[in-house]
Formats: C-alpha cells, structure tokens, sequence
C-alpha cells in the first residue's frame, strides 16, 4: 500500500479543498445523513428526489427498475424511497457524488474512465454473480468498481479549475489519496478505500481461505476491462440480442445495455456484439 510524506499529504488537502470544498456537487448535502441513518423515516427518504437534479433521480429510477438489477419480476419502483431499497444506500451516494464530479469536469477524460469504471462494475457483478457469491458482496463488487477511477476525476477537476496541468506520474501517484479523502468525507465504507489500492496501488491478488476477496475479485474486473479499452477504446461484449422480430424481449446482452445506459455511459463507449444463444435452435 502506498505510504505519503507529511508534505505530500499537506499538497492534496490543498488540492482537495480547492475542489471539493468550494464546489456544487448538485445535491444538498443533508441527503446523506438521511441516506447513512438507519432510522431514518419513508418520507424521509422519499424526498430525497427532491433535493436531486431531475438527471440524476431519472437516472436512478431506470436503474432500479432495470432487468439487469434482476428486478423484472418486481415490478416498478413506486416510490423513490422504494429505489434506494432496491439499489442501496451506498450505490446511491457512489452514483450521485461521481456523477456530480462529471458534470463539474466537462471533460471527455473523465466522461473515459467513468465510462470503463460503469464497465468495470458490469464485469465486477457478472464475475461475483459466477463465484455464487451472496447479494451483498456482489453489490460490494459492484459499487467498486464504480468507485475506482473517481480520484483522477477529481485530479481533473482541479487542473479545469486552476487552468493548470498535473503530470501524468503525480495523477498516478495522488488519485489513490484523493480517493481516500473521498471515502473519509462522504463516510462511505472502508472496503471500497481498500479496493482502490489493491487494483493500483497493490501488485498482488487477494485470495485467502480458499475464497476469492472483494478485491480480488475488483482487481480482475478492472484488469479485463482495462485490457478491452486499452485494445477497443470502449467495451466490447458478446451476447445475445433481442431479434428483429421481437425487439423488446430481454436477453443478457439487452440486459447489460440497458444498465450502462441507465449509468448515463455514452453508446460510443459500448459495443454488444450479438451472438446466437447457445439456447436457440440452429
């Protein structure tokens, strides 16, 4: 794990008071405490869409409801509070705090690597789901890898509003702190801190008591994403489609389509290649 000089330390609180502590993330900050009380009543909770940007509540809402969620026998989300039960606090709070660090920066880097972190979490989910791993550490995985590239962006996010440029091996080196001060400032879960350094910061695979770890299993889902961007510049995946004569029924690839779309990830970042399910007939 890496280790920060006191100077250094002293550099990225500058840094990240000069962000996030002037910045709008676009929502008021009064969210999270309801979101982080366990307590906390359904109305509560359900005014929490007020208090969000229409784009982001409308982006929830589809994820909630989304097949890929295995939320298709559920039914709609009646409610807002009955979103946040399906998705999770924590999904939640990773969702709105990087798309608000997206909207700030503007930039097509930072539109890049949430794009490969949305894909990413994609892989993380498919890869738990494999391990026959329960719901919540499947979740684990998932939020993640949504989390991982959010330090750069907001190293991006600086150089935007200082009208500077940072050198490539200092955004390598202070993404992991930042991310860190992220984790610590919106009280999310120390695992996810954790996750960070094992996939940049670590150069070996967890695995311990015969069982693959959250990170590892982090660890491998970055890894094969970052090889197909690498190749591709974007997620390539191979997967059966809805046919022409039946456009709107569900298949796995229709499934992961409509997940990233409701993360807001650009079609130009995504690719289905459609292949006969093993199912059908020839």
């Amino acid at each position: 794990m890496n280790t920060y000089t006191e100077e250094e330390k002293q550099q990225a609180d500058i840094i990240f008071n000069e962000t996030l502590g002037k910045v709008n993330l676009g929502f008021d900050p009064e969210i999270l405490n309801v979101l982080d009380d366990p307590e906390s009543s359904e109305q509560q909770r359900d005014d929490i869409k007020k208090k969000l940007s229409q784009d982001i509540v409308a982006h929830l809402i589809l994820l909630a409801n989304s097949a890929y969620l295995g939320n298709i026998t559920a039914g709609k989300a009646a409610t807002f509070a009955a979103v946040i039960m399906r998705l999770g606090t924590i999904y939640i709070k990773i969702f709105i705090i990087g798309f608000g660090l997206l909207a700030l920066a503007k930039d097509e880097r930072s539109r890049a690597l949430l794009a490969k972190s949305f894909s990413a979490a994609v892989v993380g989910k498919l890869l738990a789901e494999q391990l026959n791993w329960n719901k919540e550490y499947v979740q684990r995985v998932e939020v993640c890898c949504l989390f991982l590239e959010i330090g750069k962006i907001l190293l991006f996010l600086y150089e935007n509003m200082q009208e500077t440029t940072l050198a490539a091996d200092f955004i390598d080196r202070y993404h992991l702190f930042m991310a860190q001060k992220i984790v610590e400032k919106f009280k999310l879960p120390d695992y996810i801190g954790r996750s960070v350094f094992c996939v940049f910061g670590d150069t070996s695979l967890n695995y311990n008591h015969n069982s693959m770890s959250t990170e590892g299993a982090v660890m491998m889902a970055y890894a094969t994403v970052n090889y197909i961007f690498s190749r591709e510049h974007r997620l390539v995946v191979r997967s059966p489609m809805p046919s022409a004569v039946d456009d709107l029924g569900l298949t796995p690839g229709k499934a992961i389509y409509n997940y990233l779309t409701a993360l807001s990830m650009s079609s130009s970042y995504l690719k289905i290649v459609a292949e006969r399910d093993k199912g059908e007939r020839s």
